[in-house]
């Protein structure tokens, strides 16, 4: 398992990364100073976290084919749940999933909030992956 991506560690990477947004050191060329292990390895944990959840970051239509096809890996998910009697997982009920309102809430709560601490950390490099993050 790769903890990085997993979403139940999501408020603890987002927190932590706030953390080293507002302690961040740079040197005068703007090159950011990570001293420790620690701190590479929180900057590294971040990174894959915000590589995992990057498909809203992307332009329209790549967005829109990644959704397409995690939404199908939901469903089957759902439809296995349901062939075993299981409740079914948040989302991944086909008949009754909104994926729109979904993606809506994905976005703001908690896509949104990880690419705006991650941007301000690398600050101006994300910067155009923010602004396709709000078009979309």
């Amino acid at each position: 398992q790769v903890l990085a991506t997993d979403m139940s560690k999501h408020m603890t990477l987002l927190a932590d990364l706030k953390t080293m947004v507002e302690t961040k050191k740079v040197t005068s060329s703007g090159v950011l100073l990570l001293d420790t292990y620690t701190d590479r390895i929180q900057v590294l944990r971040n990174l894959v976290h915000c590589a995992d959840l990057s498909n809203p970051t992307k332009p329209l239509c790549l967005y829109r084919e990644w959704t397409r096809r995690i939404m199908e890996e939901f469903f089957r998910q759902g439809d296995r749940e349901r062939a075993r009697g299981m409740d079914i997982s948040p989302m991944c009920d086909k008949h009754s999933a909104n994926v729109e309102k979904s993606q809506v809430g994905f976005i703001d709560f908690v896509a949104q909030p990880l690419w705006e601490a991650w941007a301000e950390l690398v600050h101006p490099d994300a910067g155009e992956m923010l602004l396709t993050l709000q078009q979309n």
